[in-house]
């Protein structure tokens, strides 16, 4: 029986390739957050071994994966990004970029698929073996096929490991070896590529070790000032800060977006709800459970409040080994936005509503002119006057996301004012 299907994809993949110029176009999935060298090497090595032509990234706006607010603001992001090597960033809407790995892979590789014009997305992976990553994502799609894996699932579960961690055990029966963060977001897009039938074809190139992790720059610069860094002054380490501190909008900054930020934000809302008796249960991530903690840690007192009662303490007193200390953290910021369980089921029901598009190279003006219609980059075109997404649901956590963000970090400007940017 003939695919019509997949005949109609063949055609349209060579289509765009054509008015690209033969042109080949690999996708990223990134946060920036902060941008460093380690970076810049995954981008080199991405034009080095795919032969790239331009490289498209979708990037978290606002919030991030980790379930925190950005480091840097998106527009400090996007700027050091194109200046090193980015040629188009679409934002991956805060939906999505405060979910689980799975919806975050989902939400990226949806987005990437439907531009039309990217013919491979590339990721980086500790262990750099493509087969042994799309193995497992295979195997994960079909667990249920296999009875063993899920009885060591649930007995590791049982002896109080986390999900996460009682996955990894169970699967090394079949796949032996640790499975490290990047390798398990890498299985995730394979996963998610599979889950929406999508035709891209994948890369990975091997994460270079010598390179500070962002979570350890994120560290260090919420510690010290940015020339003040002492913990790391030798070798490669440092250079992975030399990025950052060149940048004038960046270096001499005191405060950067985090959790503790969004404190009184936080007590307030979660006081509101307890006040109007309203349920946290239909809000992304929260079971009944997590409900009763968050509710029962606000009436003992002290949680999220005066000087002990950090975000941080509040959230480690909430996981447990069914909830991750990210789970927590994503779980409240979904109170915060207003994010329910609905909107993911509805943002996974149908097309993207728009492509936020925050930055374009010079080099790479060319993909402008095969972006989706429902594209927003137009300069001079502010988001509120975007026919037809004023009262989108996607729409609207974006910009209450980004009112949030602006409180808490000055000096960004209000989101109907920004245009993307060209560099």
């Amino acid at each position: 029986m003939v695919d019509k299907v997949k005949i109609l994809h063949d055609i349209k993949e060579r289509v765009f390739r054509k008015m690209i110029n033969g042109k080949k176009v690999v996708g990223v999935v990134t946060e920036f957050n902060p941008f460093h060298d380690g970076h810049a090497y995954f981008l080199h090595e991405i034009r080095k071994k795919y032969a790239a032509d331009y490289i498209v990234a979708v990037m978290s706006g606002d919030f991030v994966q980790r379930g925190e607010p950005a480091f840097l603001s998106k527009w400090e992001r996007v700027k050091l990004a194109l200046k090193r090597g980015v040629d188009l960033i679409v934002q991956l809407p805060v939906l999505f970029s405060l979910s689980g790995s799975l919806d975050f892979a989902y939400g990226s590789v949806k987005l990437l698929s439907e531009l039309g014009f990217v013919d491979q997305i590339v990721f980086g992976s500790e262990c750099g073996d493509l087969e042994r990553l799309r193995e497992t994502a295979i195997f994960l799609r079909k667990e249920e096929e296999h009875p063993e894996y899920q009885a060591k699932l649930r007995k590791y579960l049982a002896n109080g490991d986390s999900y996460p961690k009682a996955r990894e055990k169970a699967l090394s029966l079949y796949y032996p070896g640790e499975i490290l963060p990047n390798d398990n977001l890498g299985i995730s897009y394979l996963m998610a590529a599979d889950i929406l039938k999508s035709q891209i074809e994948f890369g990975v190139i091997q994460r270079n070790p010598a390179f500070s992790s962002a979570h350890a720059i994120r560290i260090e610069k919420r510690e010290k000032a940015m020339n003040e860094i002492s913990a790391l002054q030798s070798g490669k380490k440092r250079d992975n800060f030399l990025i950052l501190e060149k940048e004038e909008s960046v270096a001499g900054r005191e405060s950067y977006g985090d959790m503790e930020s969004l404190k009184e934000f936080l007590l307030y809302r979660i006081l509101e709800l307890e006040r109007e008796e309203q349920s946290l249960s239909s809000f992304l991530d929260i079971s009944a459970d997590l409900e009763q903690r968050i509710f029962k840690r606000i009436r003992e007192g002290g949680a999220l409040r005066g000087k002990e009662g950090t975000v941080e303490s509040f959230i480690q007193s909430l996981k447990g080994k069914n909830y991750t200390y990210s789970r927590v953290s994503r779980a409240l910021l979904h109170v915060l936005l207003h994010i329910r369980e609905e909107d993911m089921k509805q943002a996974k029901a149908e097309k993207s509503p728009y492509f936020r598009i925050l930055g374009c190279s010079k080099r790479a003006e060319v993909l402008l002119h095969y972006l989706p219609e429902n594209s927003i980059f137009r300069l001079g075109h502010s988001l509120r006057e975007n026919l037809g997404l004023k009262d989108n649901y996607m729409m609207k956590i974006d910009l209450f996301g980004r009112k949030i963000y602006q409180a808490i970090l000055l000096g960004t400007e209000e989101e109907y004012r920004e245009f993307f940017l060209k560099i």
